[in-house]
């Protein structure tokens, strides 16, 4: 049995409520042995004996099932997580301000590159690919930037889910 974190897109916000007391009802259900979240915004760290890939799956149809909420699921584990830390681009930005350094794990491998982003850049946001992920760097904060995660998922054509650098760092440690 390993354990993983899940991470749910887009639940508590925009009216799309999840119960972190539900999710981890749900988890149960599914079979995922002690779950624990971190957070409101759909983090679920549990233990599984299925591949991240299976564990996505089997945890997004679960939700839909119980709550009829469609719900995208990126399930990692502490390999994958460490290999996010290790591959950062931005260190100075990671130490000095960690809030406003994303990783955006995706669902896929985005079917363009970064360059049609780039004039949705006009904050000064930096974008660098990773293992699994976009680092984004937010220099003025992630709420008034310009560059949503709706706008990546359209023009990559991927989906994704952001966690900040803090958040990264307190689920891989959670996983240790």
């Amino acid at each position: 049995m390993k354990r993983v974190a899940g991470l749910l897109r887009a639940v508590n916000v925009g009216g799309r409520k999840l119960l972190m007391e539900d999710l981890k009802r749900i988890a149960v259900d599914a079979g995922f042995e002690d779950p624990k979240t971190l957070l409101a915004s759909g983090n679920v760290l549990f233990g599984t004996t299925l591949s991240p890939e299976k564990a996505e799956k089997a945890l997004e149809a679960a939700i839909l099932k119980d709550l009829g909420l469609a719900a995208d699921v990126m399930v990692r584990d502490l390999a994958q997580l460490k290999a996010v830390i290790a591959a950062n681009p931005f260190p100075k930005q990671a130490k000095d301000e960690p809030n406003r350094l994303m990783a955006m794990f995706l669902t896929g491998e985005p079917q363009a590159g970064l360059e049609v982003l780039e004039n949705v850049c006009v904050a000064g946001e930096v974008m660098k690919p990773g293992p699994g992920c976009l680092y984004i760097h937010f220099p003025n904060g992630a709420g008034t930037s310009k560059l949503s995660n709706v706008v990546i998922e359209r023009r990559l054509k991927v989906r994704g889910t952001s966690r900040n650098w803090n958040t990264v760092n307190k689920l891989a440690a959670l996983l240790d």
